[in-house]
């Protein structure tokens, strides 16, 4: 902050990130020795208790928010290897063999019971070359997020294993929805779908600090997560990890339908809708917590949009409970 001295008129430039908001302090003018007051002001509290709102601390969040790491290193290269058509098993294995934990724990659900490999695989060159690059794409993704999703949400009371579960279950529900439907988007869904709840990762220390608020507004009739979030913050979990995303340099198809995906109608986007049905179908598949049953609810317009049947949501949500099941027996 810039300060003035009441005795020679002299102009200085002060560091107050060190003094506390509210407080005053005598600074001796280095000219004269004219004690200067410097008092730093109390940051505006606009919204419930909260430092800002709506744009301003949804900007704040997904830029000073730690709950979310930057991509992990070893998964972006070898995120960038796979997308490369010219490189082969042999770069796919260099790569992730730099992390020998992150190679462990992918071998070990490539040998799971869902993939019903015929011949045990013991490299990822071998993986990559049975499975197919986009399977061991997955995978990497799979168990580079894992600790990242396996969390305890105590603002929102979703513990770590309904997080993670759920997660598994729409990335794979996503893929499957997009292979029926628009194949092109299969690589997209499995991303997207895993992360999608990440927002909330970001926003539950928010919740925590409004327990009481938050808690009043869900027991209103047919509120939901992004209903309550919206009130306390002016915007919602989608729209933070949407936003937080695009610091990772996803495809804009994927961090557009994480943003969408509770509004898919708005967002105009195939991705958005998939997201949509896969997270309400996941929350049924894997039973996971939903007092007022409207987390898992489809809107009408992304089944049709999609062209889904009863008995096409009941094969994809049986098939996405099963590689949840074997994926995280292998994690464990």
């Amino acid at each position: 902050m810039k300060v003035t001295c009441s005795g020679c008129g002299k102009s200085y430039t002060v560091n107050d990130e060190k003094i506390p908001e509210g407080r005053q302090i005598d600074i001796p003018c280095p000219g004269c020795s004219t004690p200067i007051v410097v008092k730093k002001q109390e940051t505006a509290h606009t919204h419930h208790g909260l430092p800002a709102h709506g744009e301003a601390l949804l900007k704040k969040i997904v830029r000073e928010s730690r709950a979310l790491p930057p991509m992990p290193e070893v998964m972006g290269r070898a995120l960038r290897v796979l997308s490369d058509e010219t490189c082969g098993f042999n770069e796919i294995g260099a790569v992730i063999n730099t992390d020998q934990a992150l190679a462990t724990r992918v071998l070990k659900i490539a040998n799971s019971a869902y993939y019903s490999l015929s011949v045990p695989v013991s490299t990822v060159k071998q993986a990559a070359a049975i499975m197919g690059c986009q399977a061991i794409s997955d995978l990497i993704t799979v168990v580079s997020t894992s600790r990242m999703l396996g969390k305890n949400l105590a603002g929102y009371r979703i513990s770590s294993r309904h997080l993670w579960e759920h997660s598994l279950a729409c990335a794979y529900t996503s893929r499957l929805i997009a292979e029926a439907k628009h194949p092109a988007l299969a690589n997209d869904a499995f991303n997207a779908g895993l992360i999608h709840d990440s927002g909330l990762l970001m926003l539950d220390p928010f919740i925590g600090m409004l327990k009481p608020a938050f808690d009043e507004a869900m027991k209103r009739n047919h509120t939901t997560f992004c209903d309550a979030e919206n009130e306390l913050f002016g915007f919602t979990h989608a729209e933070v990890a949407g936003l937080f995303f695009q610091k990772w340099n996803l495809p804009k198809v994927q961090t557009e339908a994480i943003c969408f995906q509770h509004t898919p109608d708005e967002g105009n986007s195939p991705l958005a809708h998939i997201i949509h049905v896969a997270d309400a179908l996941a929350m049924r598949t894997m039973e996971s917590p939903d007092p007022t049953g409207v987390h898992s609810r489809m809107s009408p317009g992304s089944i049709q949009a999609l062209g889904l049947t009863p008995e096409e949501l009941e094969e994809i949500g049986a098939k996405a409970k099963e590689a949840v099941a074997s994926v995280t027996q292998s994690l464990a």
